[in-house]
């Protein structure tokens, strides 16, 4: 039972479309990640300081090795999709400073970075903060995000 949920909510969260410019074939696939889908790096109290970091991986059939060898894939952080106004993507390495005012009128300063990595059959999403805050509170997690990945695939030689 476990699989056919994973299965369906992975059918859910993954949208793609395939185009072509200028001969090049391309295809954007949509990746939905909630909150609660992000996992953690530490695996014991022993590695508790230890750079750690939430990821999220994706099968991706769409990589094959001829695109590892010779395509191109790329990954972006959207936000805002739906507003005309406010829609963006950035390409990931994606790196936003960030401050935050505190109760008692201090502000927190740090970095959120998004990254991405991939290799055949497989995609990650990874992200981290400068200040390793979730490693003292285990109840601090990234937020819910959209991401696509674009493929460029290699043309005939």
């Amino acid at each position: 039972m476990k699989k056919i949920l994973f299965f369906v909510l992975m059918c859910c969260t993954l949208v793609s479309c395939d185009y072509e410019v200028d001969g090049a074939r391309l295809k954007t696939i949509r990746v939905i990640v909630n909150a609660s889908d992000w996992q953690y790096t530490q695996q014991d109290a022993s590695d508790q300081f230890n750079n750690n970091y939430f990821y999220f991986g994706v099968n991706m059939p769409e990589i094959t090795e001829k695109v590892f060898d010779y395509g191109e894939v790329k990954a972006y952080a959207v936000f805002d999709r739906s507003s005309l106004t406010y829609a963006r993507k950035h390409l990931l390495p994606y790196v936003l400073h960030v401050e935050e005012s505190m109760a008692n009128g201090d502000w927190l300063y740090f970095t959120e970075t998004y990254d991405f990595t991939y290799g055949i059959g497989w995609a990650e999403f990874n992200f981290r903060t400068s200040d390793f805050a979730y490693e003292d509170n285990v109840n601090i997690n990234p937020p819910a995000m959209d991401f696509d990945i674009v493929i460029t695939y290699p043309q005939e030689f």
